[in-house]
Parts: structure tokens; C-alpha cells; sequence
């Protein structure tokens, strides 16, 4: 069984489009090809730009995709995974730890597709007019010259996170992964922390006006300003917590970051929050 702890968000959303073209497609199982495509499908991650930067779109490539297998009646559960697309997971972790890289991103399933003839994913990319190792040494390409795709991951690691604190924000990766959103952005954590009832930040916030029916209705329709990515916050979190010599970074911590950040600020105040209030107040407490 595979533990997805370690996957980047851009690979768990790689994994769920890989899922949903396989009911779309009614196909027997989750095979390399899907996993592919679900990459291609990926916005903003690094697999996807190595596939864009080769011409490879989703576009193109769902009709070869689609043609693979047979159609299927389906019974309503849960797609299972092929031995293929689990053997190349095995994979893109191997590459992960041989790089010396503590997550598991969309460049380690690409390194792990190609490493197999396992699957169709080599036929898929043969009908699109390239190779397993062209590709392969594409995406050795980017990381050799710095790309990463070291995101909220290494944050949480970092940020030594409260019990409270890591639900809050799996629980934002999940919502950002439900609206189909490329990153965890401001207003998934923000929802969240308004509405984890154990937390004292769901009191302050409620207290000061936000309006986390609106906050939802914004982050649906993609408001920009609840998009901003929330990675950059760490640095101030990191820096906060060892400011005040706290051993834990709790939501009274994500809280404050959100408000020293100039999107996260504008977010509350847009959504009807009293920040100055709510500020000191959350200093107060």
C-alpha cells in the first residue's frame, strides 16, 4: 500500500486527475498512462512544465489515452491501481530518496514512469512522438539546474507543527485538492482555521466579522487575492515562533503570519474581518 504522506500537493492532485480520467473513460483500472496524463493535467507543477516545454499537452494526449483500453460498466466503487502504476510509485520514491529529496513530487513520477516499461505509459508517449528516455533526461535537465518542487511539505516539517496546527493545514491541502486549486493558498487556510472549532483563532475570527460563508462562496469562484500561495508564510511563522521561544507552532501562529502578510491581511479585511482588532486581541491572548 502506498503512503501518500510524503507526496507534494502537486502530485496527490496528479493521482486524483488519474483517478477521475479513468471513471470519465470507464476504464478497468489506473494504469501509468493515466497517472501521465493526470501530471500533464497538473498546472504549475514541475512535470507539467518539463511536458509542456517537450509540447506535450492533455489535450493531445486524452484521445490516445482514451483508445488504450477497453470500456467498462462501472459499479460505482473506487478504480483499483494497476501493478504498473504501483511498481512506478515504488519508483518515484526510490528517485526521491536517491536525490537526496524528502518528498515525493510530480518530477519523481515522471523518473518513475520512465524507469518501466511497465504500463502505457511508454506507448502513450511513443504516440505522442517522444521516448521514456528523452523524457527522462528532460526532467534530469530541470532538476539539475534547480527546480523543485519543495513546497508545504518541507514547511510543515520545518515549522514543527502542533496536533491542531497539522490538521488545519491537511485540512486546507484537502480543500485546495477538492476546488481543484494548483496550490494552498490564503483562504483554504484561513477557512479552515475559522473553522476548527477546537482552535481559539475560530473564536477570534468568527468575533471580528469574517464572513466564512463569503470566504467560501470567494475561494469556489477563485478569488485571487484567497489563491495566494501560503509557502512564503512560512518564513515569518518560522521566525515568530523562535521570537517568542515557543517550541510548537500552533494556529495562534498561522493566524498571525496570515495578518503580516499583506495578501493574508487584505483577505481578512475583504472578507469582513476587523484586523486591527482581532490583532491585538490575538497578541493579547
Amino acid at each position: 500500500m502506498t503512503n501518500y504522506s510524503r507526496y507534494s500537493h502537486h502530485a496527490r492532485r496528479a493521482l486524483s486527475h488519474a483517478s477521475l480520467l479513468v471513471k470519465r473513460y470507464r476504464h478497468p483500472y489506473v494504469d501509468t498512462g493515466h497517472l501521465l496524463v493526470g501530471v500533464m493535467l497538473a498546472e504549475g507543477s514541475i512535470g507539467c512544465q518539463v511536458l509542456q516545454a517537450m509540447n506535450l499537452y492533455a489535450a493531445q494526449a486524452e484521445p490516445h489515452l482514451q483508445a488504450l483500453y477497453p470500456i467498462i460498466e462501472m459499479a460505482g466503487a473506487e478504480a483499483h491501481q494497476a501493478d504498473a502504476l504501483e511498481l512506478t510509485l515504488a519508483l518515484a520514491a526510490d528517485e526521491a530518496a536517491w536525490l537526496s529529496h524528502h518528498y515525493i513530487g510530480t518530477e519523481h513520477l515522471l523518473l518513475g514512469i520512465t524507469r518501466t516499461n511497465a504500463g502505457n505509459a511508454s506507448t502513450l508517449l511513443r504516440r505522442l512522438g517522444t521516448t521514456p528516455d528523452l523524457l527522462r533526461s528532460r526532467v534530469r535537465r530541470a532538476l539539475n539546474e534547480g527546480a523543485s518542487e519543495l513546497d508545504l511539505q518541507m514547511a510543515k516539517h520545518m515549522a514543527r507543527l502542533s496536533e491542531l496546527s497539522r490538521r488545519v493545514i491537511n485540512a486546507a491541502e484537502q480543500l485546495a485538492l477538492s476546488l481543484e486549486h494548483p496550490a494552498v493558498g490564503i483562504g483554504h487556510l484561513l477557512l479552515e482555521l475559522a473553522q476548527e472549532a477546537r482552535s481559539p483563532t475560530c473564536q477570534l475570527l468568527r468575533d471580528s466579522g469574517l464572513d466564512t460563508a463569503r470566504l467560501h462562496d470567494g475561494l469556489v469562484a477563485g478569488d485571487r487575492v484567497l489563491l495566494v500561495h501560503i509557502e512564503p508564510m512560512f518564513g515569518y511563522v518560522l521566525d515568530l515562533v523562535e521570537k517568542v521561544g515557543s517550541h510548537y507552532t500552533g494556529t495562534e501562529h498561522l493566524l498571525l503570519a496570515l495578518l503580516a502578510d499583506p495578501a493574508g491581511r487584505a483577505a481578512l479585511e475583504i472578507y469582513g474581518a476587523q484586523v486591527d482588532i482581532l490583532e491585538r486581541r490575538l497578541r493579547r491572548e
